[in-house]
């Protein structure tokens, strides 16, 4: 089961932002001016650390000339937390001890959520 990463995915998010700023040739402090917040914030979302809705994404967009998909990541592996597999498995191994679940069916079970 892949589930996004949260963090990985606003740091793309950022990066793409801070790319198309640098192509414009704008600073920080002229995006923020542009699109109506501070420069702190536009270093935030720049660095991942904060986490723009959806309607400052459109603002920032449209001070940058492209649209807001723009700035998605295009690898859908990039933003994925591989590491939920091993803690599937885990709790499935917790679960069985507690059922009456046979070893091999676990060990299958297992085995589909590693290659998953």
């Amino acid at each position: 089961m892949n589930v996004i990463n949260k963090e990985s995915f606003y740091e793309l998010i950022g990066s793409a932002i801070k790319s198309r700023r640098k192509e414009q040739g704008l600073t920080q402090t002229e995006l923020a001016n542009k699109a109506g917040m501070s420069r702190t914030s536009i270093v935030n979302i720049e660095n991942g650390r904060q986490y723009p809705p959806v309607h400052l994404l459109w603002e920032l967009s449209q001070v940058l000339d492209c649209g807001p998909v723009d700035f998605y990541p295009n690898s859908s592996k990039e933003f994925y937390d591989n590491h939920n597999q091993s803690d599937i498995a885990k709790e499935i191994r917790r679960v069985s001890k507690n059922n009456d679940i046979k070893k091999e069916s676990l060990s299958k079970i297992t085995s589909f959520i590693n290659d998953f």
